[in-house]
This record gives structure tokens, C-alpha cells and sequence, in this order.
């Protein structure tokens, strides 16, 4: 029997010669962009129909995307990696949306613009005619502008970088790509000039493991891997010894691990992010970010989220390697705020885990403003900065509101907790912070 021929995946690419419907269209997004460098639009108007034509002919193609290595990413990966990718360049905007100008206008006819006009300009096609004065103006203009090195093509690649790492599980395979320009043909006789074309290559790892021995208890990690991200190539992540160690030599790093006890446990309590945002997040606050705390002669790795910390991991050092080996909510006792809770609320542990108040959809569920008390001690222990970056969060998404029976039943649980400890001072019956808080009931 005869196998099935596979279907390929067409592109639609532009044809071999500049259209005149392309003319126009790269016309229009030239005028577009120059209010975007502080120009006005009708600068294109001095110039000549020929020199218009000259300057509105096709350089780049749209991105190609496969896998740098056939049958090595699946197919799947690909193709919705392919899919967003394109979908961001026609809904997001280059410069103000206000202009109209999308990344993919961008990348086919506006970078276009500025390149042509690069060229001819070098190559003194304006030299001695009144548009030369025009030329320049315009040129200068784009070649200062940092606009082009913060949005051009580098939120492409951001974008790109998000998409790999957030279907990147570390525990299990993780995706990058490398990206090049490349001629994509041979030179065209409209214009003779070579188009070019951004190829983006995905590449694959899996994950690499190690044993270790803890508390006499031999333990698997998983080692943390810096994905490809058009620039850098795959590698192992690792962290500055002296970031740990301050004595340390500034060229010694310790390479890093992380137990499935770690993710467990950062999956539990940082419950608003769904499976792709938390694949993305911890690689970027392990890897990226490593933001070390000294609390109670410990370092602790702070987690953040918008710049707030929603928690901390914890870890041990064997050798040359740093395994990180579980995740602490900020609301236990061992870190900075969690430490201060407990003596603003004079609770324990386990009610504020009966609250629920150790995972950050606490924060999205409650009307703080229904209860002041716990409110103000949020605000006193530094936690209400978490809080606005919850509902940052969770606004973006819309998913959840807030639970009025759990805000009743918080709220109740703390008059209570007040009621009796007033009445327990009142009689005399406390000695001291230690018997409060332990002789109050949950």
C-alpha cells in the first residue's frame, strides 16, 4: 500500500516582484511611521514617483519557523509556536497604536522603508537632487531614534522567548530557537535588490538529572537550563557564588537544581497562574531574576511577581551546586512578612493555612475593605503590595471575583480571635506574647 503523501503547511509568501498594491501599501505604512520619529508625513510627497518606487519595494519576508533539527521538536510545538507568533505580529502595534503600523506592517513594508532608504543613500541616489536635503532628514531621524532597538525587532524575540519558556517544563524538556536573516532568493529585477528573511529555529532539550544526598536521605533534582533565546545558546543556568557567599570569587558559580518537592509546592501556592505563566515564571525568577534574602542568618531565593514577593524558595549547596529544595509561602513564619504577621495578627500557622491565606488566590477572593483589621495588616507587614500585584494579575485574566462567604467567614474568625484575646487581657490571664497566641482556640 502506498503511503500517504503528507501535507506541507503553506505560508503565504510575497511574489518575486514588488505589485503595485504592495507599492502602495508600503507607501502607506512609510507615512505612517514617520509621526512615530518626530516627522511629518507629507516629507514623502517632495520625493519623485521613481524615487517613491525606489524606496516602497520588498526587502523582507514574512519569519519562517521550523525546528533547527527535523523530528527533534514535535510538530504540534511548532505550528502553535507558528500560530501565536504571527497572530502577535497582526494585533500588537509597532510604536503608538494610534499609528496603525502592526509588528507584521512592520516587518514586511516599514523596516523596508527605512532600509531602502539606508541604502540609497549610501549609495548617492539622492546625492545633488532636491530630495537629497528630505533623504537625509528623514534618515537621521530614524538611524538616532532608539524607538528601533526597544521595539523593532526585539519584541519579537521577547515574544518568541515567552512562547518557548512558557512550554518549557524543567523538570521534563525545554524549548529555545536561535534566529538569523538570511537571503531568501536571488535579486530582484524590479528593484535589484535581494530580499531577506528572519529564520527562526526551535531547538530541544531534555532535562538532566542528578542525586543528591539531604538529611541523610538521597534525593533526584532536576537541573535548570538557560533556553536558547535568539542570542545565547542553550546552556546550563547558574548562579554567582558570591551572591550566596560573599567572600567569594566573582568568577566561581554554582550550577542549579531543583527538586519536584519545589515545584510541588510552588504549583500549590502560586495558584493564579495557569500551567504556561508558571513555566515561564520560575525560570525567570531562578534563573533571571535570583534575588537572594537574608532572614534569621538563612538566604532565601526571593519569588516575585510585578516587583512584589508572593514567596521564597529555599535550598542547600553541595560542591560546585546549588539544588533548590522546596518553596515557602510569605505568609509562613520563616520569612520576613510571614514573621510579622504573626505578631500584628497573633495567630498561628495553621489558621492562616485553614484561611487558605498561604496561596495568592486568597488575595484575589477576599474584600480586604470588609475587613480593616486584616487590611491594615497586610499594609504593616509589607504584604498589600502582593495584593495589588494579585489583582494586577488576575485583572488581565478576569477569572476570579470576589468570594463573599469566604470574606464573611474570615472576617468572623478575626472578631472572634479579637474578642477573646480583649477579654483574656482584660482579665489578667496573659503573661506574656507566647501564651496569647497559645492559648487562644482556632
Amino acid at each position: 500500500m502506498a503511503k500517504k503523501k503528507r501535507k506541507n503547511i503553506n505560508i503565504a509568501k510575497p511574489p518575486k516582484e514588488t505589485s503595485r498594491k504592495q507599492q502602495e501599501r508600503c507607501y502607506i505604512i512609510a507615512k505612517r511611521m514617520l509621526p512615530l520619529f518626530d516627522l511629518d508625513p507629507s516629507l514623502l510627497d517632495d520625493f519623485t514617483k521613481k524615487q517613491k518606487q525606489l524606496l516602497c519595494g520588498l526587502v523582507f519576508e514574512y519569519p519562517s519557523i521550523k525546528a533547527e533539527k527535523e523530528k527533534t521538536v514535535p510538530g504540534r510545538i511548532v505550528r502553535r509556536i507558528r500560530d501565536e507568533m504571527f497572530e502577535f505580529m497582526r494585533t500588537h502595534y509597532f510604536g503608538n497604536a494610534e499609528h496603525g503600523i502592526t509588528y507584521m506592517d512592520f516587518t514586511i513594508y516599514g523596516f523596508a522603508f527605512y532600509t531602502l532608504l539606508h541604502n540609497h543613500i549610501d549609495e548617492g541616489t539622492f546625492t545633488g537632487t532636491p530630495q537629497e536635503a528630505t533623504a537625509q532628514k528623514i534618515y537621521e531621524k530614524m538611524e538616532n531614534s532608539e524607538l528601533f532597538k526597544e521595539e523593532g525587532f526585539s519584541a519579537l524575540q521577547n515574544h518568541l522567548m515567552y512562547q518557548t519558556r512558557s512550554l518549557s517544563r524543567v523538570n521534563f524538556r525545554v524549548y529555545g530557537f536561535n534566529q538569523e536573516w538570511e537571503d531568501s532568493r536571488t535579486k530582484i529585477a524590479a528593484n535589484g535588490y535581494i530580499t531577506m528573511q528572519l529564520r527562526i529555529r526551535l531547538t530541544v532539550q531534555d532535562c538532566e538529572t542528578k542525586m543528591f544526598t539531604y538529611k541523610n536521605i538521597e534525593r533526584k533534582a532536576f537541573r535548570l537550563i538557560y533556553t536558547a533565546d535568539g542570542e545565547e545558546k542553550t546552556q546550563g543556568a547558574v548562579i554567582k557564588r558570591n551572591k550566596i557567599y560573599p567572600y567569594a570569587k566573582e568568577d566561581e558559580k554554582l550550577n542549579i537544581y531543583i527538586q519536584s518537592h519545589a515545584l510541588n509546592r510552588y504549583k500549590q501556592r502560586v495558584d493564579i497562574l495557569d500551567p504556561s505563566e508558571r513555566n515561564y515564571h520560575i525560570q525567570q525568577i531562578l534563573i533571571t531574576e535570583q534575588k537572594i534574602v537574608r532572614f534569621e542568618n538563612q538566604n532565601l531565593i526571593a519569588c516575585t511577581l510585578d516587583n512584589a514577593i508572593i514567596g521564597y524558595f529555599t535550598y542547600f549547596t553541595r560542591d560546585s551546586d546549588m539544588i533548590v529544595n522546596t518553596f515557602l509561602p510569605i505568609t509562613t513564619e520563616n520569612t520576613p512578612e510571614g514573621k510579622k504577621i504573626r505578631d500584628l495578627l497573633l495567630l498561628g500557622n495553621e489558621d492562616i493555612v485553614f484561611w487558605g491565606m498561604d496561596k495568592l488566590s486568597f488575595y484575589a477572593t477576599i474584600d480586604f475593605e470588609q475587613i480593616q483589621t486584616l487590611k491594615e495588616v497586610l499594609i504593616n507587614s509589607d504584604l498589600w503590595e502582593t495584593k495589588m500585584a494579585v489583582d494586577k494579575a488576575i485583572q488581565k485574566k478576569g477569572e476570579i471575583t470576589i468570594d463573599t462567604n469566604r470574606t464573611l467567614f474570615v472576617k468572623n474568625y478575626i472578631d472572634k480571635h479579637e474578642k477573646y484575646r480583649t477579654e483574656m487581657l482584660l482579665s489578667g490571664k496573659f503573661l506574656n506574647k507566647e501564651d496569647d497566641e497559645s492559648t487562644i482556640p482556632c
